[in-house]
């Protein structure tokens, strides 16, 4: 049986076609991958920091700007499928995973970008782009989302997010309160009480969460 290959995904904000993309050279040839899609109007930036983490410049379809994340070098080698979202709108933005997990987000995505346009009404992606975003849906602070989305992808990665389904798959949601971390699967939640960068990087320091 062929080995499968960690494949990463994303969807041009430009035309909203997905690139998709092999992760196996990482690190390996070089500390930083391109992948560009092939209208020449967007790329995501993979990047090897000095203190061994990885950091991450994703287009946003919706946002139509790049989203940052910083993950552990594990992450970028596991097969389980890791999903990156916009703060935003919550909506999936890029995937990283085996070609199966991969293919089946990217296919969800699709229908998920589908779903958006029908319910504004929009004929074109860029009808649900910034001007759509106004200002009272912004979250207080992007980076806050960035520290503990980093803080979740690791935890993940160890195997210290507790879930009562035990299979769970996991996003992030801006409260009132900070962001809440949520499995798709069963609904259970973990809040996080952090609304600001420096409540959220206290955070760093924790072992393990249990969800709810």
């Amino acid at each position: 049986m062929a080995t499968k290959r960690t494949q990463i995904a994303y969807r041009c904000p430009d035309c909203a076609t997905a690139t998709v993309g092999f992760l196996g050279g990482l690190g390996a040839v070089s500390d930083m991958l391109r992948l560009k899609c092939a209208c020449g109007e967007s790329a995501l930036d993979i990047k090897k920091q000095t203190d061994g983490k990885v950091s991450l410049s994703v287009p946003c379809v919706y946002c139509k700007s790049n989203h940052s994340f910083v993950v552990s070098p594990e992450i970028m080698r596991r097969e389980e499928l890791t999903r990156f979202s916009c703060p935003y709108s919550g909506m999936g933005i890029a995937f990283i995973g085996d070609e199966d997990e991969v293919a089946h987000e990217v296919e969800s995505s699709a229908e998920e970008l589908a779903r958006i346009m029908t319910s504004l009404e929009a004929e074109d992606v860029s009808d649900i782009q910034p001007q759509d975003v106004g200002e009272d849906s912004m979250p207080p602070d992007p980076a806050i989302y960035d520290t503990l989305n980093f803080v979740l992808r690791d935890l993940e990665a160890e195997g210290a997010v507790k879930c009562p389904c035990e299979m769970g798959e996991y996003d992030l949601r801006f409260t009132d309160d900070g962001m809440q971390v949520w499995c798709k699967n069963c609904g259970a939640t973990y809040d996080f009480y952090a609304r600001s960068v420096s409540v959220a990087e206290e955070y760093l320091t924790i072992d393990s969460i249990t969800l709810k």
